[in-house]
């Protein structure tokens, strides 16, 4: 039998928790006073995908620094 190889891009799409960013968002309207309905919540997301890839270069950076992710390149 053969092993099933699942896409990294997959498994971490499975591993993020959806719901969590939702309720991070909708919780973040009610804070600010504003409505927390879905488009607001659609707008609030939309506007913080546009600054994901900053967040994510930033966090690279740190960990690559730091020795934390792990290479299967060889040396």
């Amino acid at each position: 039998m053969s092993k099933v190889v699942i896409h990294p891009l997959t498994e971490l799409a499975d591993w993020i928790d959806t719901s969590v960013i939702a309720e991070a968002i909708l919780g973040e309207l009610e804070n600010q006073e504003e409505p927390p309905t879905l488009e607001n919540g659609q707008q609030v997301w939309l506007d913080a995908l546009e600054e994901i890839h900053h967040l994510v270069s930033s966090s690279m950076v740190g960990l690559i620094t730091r020795g934390k992710l792990r290479s299967d390149r060889a040396s």
